[in-house]
């Protein structure tokens, strides 16, 4: 009962806090009103709750007996009789996620009673969960070199580790995961494998975060998102043949979107419009207000030659994100191979200035320059793009440049662009097929082969 009352309670203060940003002041003023109405209910119920501690200490000072054996924890504290009651009310707020509340009644105890470490990791627990790093960076080094209790160490360490986390810094966390693990051989849970995984993820040294990542499924065979970083670093290692099995394996655990959406982009870059169809529909049936599925979907069934059907899918994912970037360019990519100008120009027109210089925005303008044969503002902007520091843009800017010198029959020219994008982006196909076409413009046939035989039998299509 009392269960279901505390659930009850954290719903409510969650909906409050989600909804007050955005509430109207009338509406603002009621959750001001049911907000302090919640407070002093949990006020007393923890006035209640201390009472009936009290009361059952008492008992137990009479009849010790009646006391259950409790795990040890290799320390014994006898606590000022105030500074029991600040803890457990400061508790009652904790576990109601009410961490500012609670806050006081642990400086309280920290006060009363410095010695009394599980206080203190209460203390520097609720500034953690308020984003309080520093203070409660100082609260948790303290327990670290202070605790007698290895238990108690290897989680001020692992704490530690988290607040490393938060401020970007994977390298001391590292240390402090491991300084955790190090401290307490029973302490090594899933959670700190994991997070020094996670480290050495964020740090790109894949090799070494696989078999961390190992260690935290065998403390937990549950753990869907080891198994999607799993596949993450198998396939930044170049272990292709790993990295499905692990995305399919957190797919049966948890069914989380993030995993379709990681199975469909696998499929796509396979070159599976089929697979890539079926995962993308997925992902918009679990996630159907959200535009990615969508422009996913419609990528895909454009590839399949099913244009209506990725026009319409397209539609629904701009009516629900109308400034969706990557929605905006695709449909403006559609207009443009469907050959409708005059609806690419006005769209590029009402782009704001933000998009407009974008480097693929800028690849769009010169195609558009390309069909409408002005070739000297088409070049220019592909110039443009070349410029970008950024190398997959600088390749878009190379084929463009090479398509404008293949349109003004400049094969010598295009070669070289086409070459200069393929050095940028080694797996992308189509400035192979174009140079290629170049060399057969130039009569030189066996060249032709010599590039179009690397070519799988069915090509890739091409974003541009």
């Amino acid at each position: 009962m009392i269960q279901q009352w505390l659930q009850q309670i954290k719903q409510r203060l969650s909906d409050i806090e989600a909804d007050y940003e955005q509430a109207t002041p009338n509406d603002r003023c009621r959750l001001r009103e049911e907000f302090h109405q919640l407070h002093q209910e949990v006020h007393d119920l923890l006035e209640g709750w201390i009472l009936l501690e009290e009361h059952v200490a008492s008992i137990l000072k009479i009849h010790p007996d009646l006391a259950e054996e409790e795990e040890e924890l290799g320390e014994e504290f006898y606590l000022d009789r105030q500074a029991v009651r600040s803890f457990r009310q400061g508790q009652g707020y904790y576990q109601l996620q009410m961490f500012t509340e609670a806050r006081p009644y642990f400086r309280d105890v920290v006060e009363k009673e410095p010695e009394f470490l599980l206080g203190r990791l209460y203390l520097a627990l609720s500034d953690f969960q308020q984003g309080k790093w520093m203070e409660a960076y100082r609260q948790f080094q303290l327990v670290a070199v202070t605790s007698d209790s290895p238990r108690f160490s290897a989680f001020a360490h692992h704490m530690l580790g988290c607040i490393h986390v938060q401020r970007n810094q994977d390298e001391l966390a590292i240390k402090q995961f491991e300084r955790c693990l190090s401290t307490d051989e029973e302490s090594g849970d899933g959670d700190t494998w994991f997070n020094l995984g996670a480290c050495y993820f964020r740090l790109e040294r894949y090799h070494e975060a696989i078999p961390l990542f190992f260690h935290a499924l065998r403390h937990d065979e549950e753990d869907w998102e080891s198994m999607y970083y799993l596949s993450v670093c198998y396939e930044q290692a170049g272990h292709r043949e790993s990295v499905l099995y692990w995305r399919m394996a957190a797919y049966q655990k948890a069914r989380h979107p993030a995993v379709m959406e990681a199975i469909a982009r696998h499929f796509e870059q396979m070159g599976d419009t089929g697979q890539a169809i079926l995962w993308y529909g997925k992902l918009v049936t679990a996630e159907p207000k959200k535009a990615k599925g969508y422009h996913g979907l419609s990528w895909n069934l454009w590839l399949q030659g099913r244009k209506e059907e990725a026009y319409a899918v397209l539609q629904k994912g701009l009516t629900l994100e109308p400034k969706h970037e990557d929605l905006l360019f695709t449909y403006v990519w559609y207009l443009l191979q469907s050959g409708d100008e005059k609806q690419v120009q006005k769209a590029l027109i009402r782009l704001p200035q933000h998009l407009a210089e974008h480097p693929l925005w800028l690849v769009l303008q010169s195609r558009l320059s390309l069909n409408l044969e002005d070739y000297d503002h088409a070049e220019a902007v592909a110039r443009q793009v070349i410029d970008s520091p950024d190398p997959l843009n600088r390749s878009l800017g190379y084929y463009q440049l090479g398509r404008v010198h293949l349109a003004r029959q400049r094969p010598a020219l295009a070669i070289d662009s086409f070459r200069k994008a393929r050095e940028l982006s080694p797996r992308w196909e189509e400035p192979i097929f174009y140079e290629g076409l170049c060399h057969l413009l130039n009569g030189q046939t066996d060249r032709t082969r010599q590039c179009w035989e690397n070519l799988p039998l069915e090509k890739k299509h091409s974003v541009l």
